[in-house]
Order: structure tokens, then C-alpha cells, then sequence
């Protein structure tokens, strides 16, 4: 290459990299007072709409107590004793169903009607043994009438035969003065009136032990009588409370339903099947038209106003736990684990057995589910406070932000935000004691501390270099 061209050539290159420079060196003393996008340590100023979008609430902190408590895991079902499956009693062919899946019923509330041939022959059998036992109970007061009438005869006999037996011995006391042949028929007529005396004895006997067999075998049949009417008011659901439940709109339409039933004429082979309880029917296993076997399952209705809760206590654990029947629960759902607890119950027993997979024993929890927060087969997270601890300086759990091997806080500064490492000690699941970092009266952001970790702090540098500048 000739001497000139190079020369071109380093002056071309030398021209591009000083153009390059330019904007490098036209921005050199500009942002000194930028900081990283999330520099945790600079203080944070929030606007009125930035803290309303991400809920900023704060508190002031204080002493209080922390309490020893265990995390389980839970399942939610129903009490046992307030599930009811309503079952045909009879064989027969479903006419109608008054409820649907989801429908709250009250109890006494009419829910399926049934034919059935089985009712019909079980009350035309009631009717034979009504009309045989009638039979009897005429049997027996006639048996009771013919004794009395015996007894009477008896008695008349037993004095007829003792006044002839009396004129008798006297005749024959006269010393001859009475002829041998007049004696001898005195003598007759006493010992037949002895022997009437004596076969209407006989006859009183026989009639009482009669009465005695007909009495035995009326009140067999009495009972047999009164086994078949209960068996035939099971199958037809006649024994059920209509009384006040629920609210008075309810009490109303109830009373209304079971006015119109009763004004239905009654026929021999109708079963009709009430509801046994007040609550929600979760199931419906038959439709209109269909057979059923006595015994099968129609409906299944569920009260949820008290619940059950099945919590899972680890092995490592029940040495700690102890004796946790009567200790109170705090109930959440396992979707918002620092929420509220939608519930509290109590704990009723602790299952004795290990179970031998999972190596959990089983913890039953009642409570209390007014407005139906706890549904069936909810997983839920459950805290057993064992025993409350002595006054400490704490914070609420919200307000704690975790970062690696670091707990920190906002305190609330004027108008500012700033970071706060603190050194945590025991906690619940609402506080959490704090050993080192704060004091009583410090106002600390307790709802909305991990949305502020994400906010740039840039504007609070601007707005401090313009409280400078005035």
C-alpha cells in the first residue's frame, strides 16, 4: 500500500473513535446522585395513590405477648353426627322428588315420595291382625263374663249342697223318729247338690285357665300388632319433628308444605321420606321412575353450621405437643397463609395411633362455621397454641421482610420509609419478638412492606436535592 493511503487510513481511524467518544464524555459528571433501581438502604417516599394500589398500612409497635404454638395441616369434613343419608325403608318405585343437589332443606321437609306394593300387603296384614285381635279382646270378655257367671253358680252350689248336707245329718240325729226311706232320699239330694258343687268347681277352673290362654295369645297378638305398625310408620317416615328451625320464613314455608301434604288423600302403598334433619343436600342418588330396594341410599343431607377438622400432627412432634385436647385452634386456609384466620376451633381428641406410612397421628378439630367458610374437603393451615409466653417488644408478622440470613422493617420516618435490620426471637403466627433493632412507639409498615422493597427509590434523592436547592 503507498505511504499516503496510510496515512488516510490512521487519520479515518482516528476520526471514527473520537466521534465514538463523544457521548461518553458529554455525559461525565451527570447522575451523581443515582442509586441502584432497589437499593434497599435508600428511604422510600410514597405517593397517596402508589400506598392505596399496594395497601400501606402501618403501626405502632409495642410490647406483647408471643405465643408457643404447633403448624399442622388440615383437611376440613363434616361432623359425623350431622351427615344423614335418607334411605327407602320399603321396595318400590320412586313417584317424586321434591329436592335437587344444593337445595337447603328444613327438617320435616317432605323430600321423596315412594309406591310400594311391600307397604300396601304390610298394612293389609295390619288390618287382618287388627280385626283377629278384636276377635280376641271379644273372646276375652266373654271369657272374663262366663267365670263371673261360674263363680256365682259356685257359690249358690257350695250353699245348696252344705244346707242339704245340714238337713241330712239332722234327720239323721231324730233317733228313728224320721222313716229310713225319707233319710235315704235326704241323704241323695245332699250328695247331689255336693256334686253340682263340685263340676261347677271344675267348670270355674277349666274357663280360667282358658282365659288365661286367650289373655296370653291377645297380648301376642297385641304385640305383633304394635311391631307391625312401627315397622309400617318406618316405611312410610311418619315419626318426624316439624318443630321451629331456622328463621321464621323458613318455620312458614315448612308449615305451608306440610299443610298441602296432609291435604293429600292417603293411599295404602305411599311412602313418603322427610328430611331428618335441617341443612344442604349434597347428594341425590336416585331419579323419578326408578326402583329402589329398601335399605338404598335416596339423598344425603349435611349440616355445616359446626365442622370438623382432621389435622395431621408429625411423629416428631406429639412429645412436644402433649396433652392438646381443650387447646384452642387458629384456622386458615392454606391459599392466604397471612390472613386472618377465618375460623377458630378447639381441639376434641388426639387419635392414639401412629399411622405407620405417614408417620402423622390424627388431631380432631371442632368448630365453629356460622357462615359457611369452612367447606367440605378445604385444606387448611392450622395453628394449636400451646401456651402464651411472657411481654416482649414485637411486630406483626406482615411486617417482617426476609432476605437471605436478614430480617428487616420499614419504619416510617416524616414523609419517608427506611429500612430497619432487626434481630428476631420467638414467634407465632401473628408476631414476632424482636430483640434488637426497635422500640416501643417506632411506626412500622405492617401491610404492603415486600410491595415497597420493589419501589425505585430515585424520587427520594430528587425530592432531597429540592428541599436542598430551596
Amino acid at each position: 500500500m503507498p505511504r499516503p493511503h496510510v496515512f488516510i487510513s490512521i487519520a479515518l481511524l482516528a476520526l471514527a473513535i473520537a466521534l465514538l467518544s463523544l457521548p461518553l464524555f458529554g455525559h461525565e459528571g451527570h447522575g451523581k446522585g443515582d442509586v441502584a433501581p432497589f437499593d434497599l438502604d435508600t428511604p422510600r417516599k410514597v405517593s397517596p395513590e402508589t400506598a392505596a394500589h399496594i395497601g400501606l398500612q402501618t403501626a405502632e409497635i409495642d410490647f406483647g405477648g408471643v405465643e408457643d404454638i404447633i403448624r399442622l395441616t388440615g383437611i376440613v369434613r363434616p361432623v359425623p353426627e350431622q351427615v344423614h343419608s335418607v334411605a327407602s325403608r320399603v321396595d318400590g318405585t320412586v313417584l317424586s322428588i321434591a329436592v335437587q343437589v344444593g337445595d337447603v332443606v328444613q327438617k320435616g321437609d317432605l323430600l321423596v315420595e315412594i309406591e310400594s306394593p311391600q307397604l300396601a300387603r304390610s298394612i293389609y296384614e295390619l288390618r287382618t291382625l287388627e280385626t283377629e285381635s278384636f276377635s280376641l279382646h271379644s273372646t276375652l270378655a266373654r271369657a272374663r263374663s262366663r267365670i263371673d257367671e261360674l263363680a256365682v253358680e259356685l257359690n249358690t252350689a257350695q250353699q245348696h249342697a252344705s244346707i242339704a248336707q245340714a238337713e241330712y245329718d239332722r234327720l239323721e240325729n231324730s233317733e228313728g223318729a224320721v222313716a229310713v226311706n225319707v233319710l235315704s232320699k235326704k241323704q241323695a239330694e245332699a250328695v247331689e247338690a255336693q256334686g253340682r258343687a263340685r263340676l261347677t268347681e271344675i267348670e270355674l277352673s277349666l274357663a280360667r285357665e282358658q282365659l288365661e290362654l286367650v289373655t296370653r295369645q291377645a297380648q301376642s297378638m297385641d304385640r305383633s300388632r304394635e311391631a307391625l305398625e312401627q315397622v309400617i310408620a318406618t316405611m312410610k317416615n311418619t315419626y318426624r319433628n316439624r318443630g321451629k328451625v331456622g328463621a321464621a320464613s323458613a318455620d312458614t314455608a315448612s308449615s305451608v308444605a306440610s299443610s298441602r301434604e296432609d291435604e293429600q288423600p292417603d293411599r295404602a302403598s305411599l311412602a313418603r321420606f322427610h328430611s331428618p334433619i335441617s341443612g344442604v343436600v349434597i347428594a341425590r342418588d336416585v331419579m323419578s321412575g326408578q326402583g329402589v330396594d329398601a335399605g338404598e341410599s335416596l339423598l344425603t343431607i349435611a349440616q355445616y353450621s359446626r365442622v370438623q377438622v382432621e389435622g395431621e400432627l408429625p411423629e416428631s412432634l406429639v412429645h412436644r405437643a402433649g396433652d392438646l385436647k381443650g387447646k384452642q385452634v387458629r384456622i386458615r386456609r392454606v391459599t392466604e397463609p397471612g390472613a386472618d384466620p377465618i375460623a377458630t376451633g378447639t381441639v376434641r381428641f388426639v387419635v392414639p395411633v401412629i399411622d405407620p406410612i405417614k408417620r402423622t397421628t390424627h388431631v380432631i378439630i371442632e368448630a365453629d362455621n356460622p357462615v359457611g367458610s369452612l367447606r367440605d374437603g378445604l385444606y387448611v393451615d392450622l395453628v394449636v397454641v400451646l401456651r402464651a409466653e411472657t411481654s416482649t417488644v414485637v411486630v406483626p408478622a406482615s411486617a417482617v421482610v426476609i432476605d437471605g440470613p436478614m430480617h428487616f422493617v420499614f419504619v416510617k420516618d416524616g414523609e419517608f420509609f427506611k429500612k430497619q435490620d432487626i434481630n428476631p426471637g420467638a414467634r407465632d403466627d401473628k408476631v414476632i419478638e424482636v430483640k434488637k433493632g426497635l422500640l416501643p412507639g417506632d411506626v412500622v409498615v405492617v401491610q404492603g412492606a415486600y410491595s415497597l422493597t420493589q419501589l425505585r427509590p430515585t424520587a427520594v434523592i430528587a425530592s432531597s436535592e429540592e428541599d436542598s436547592g430551596k
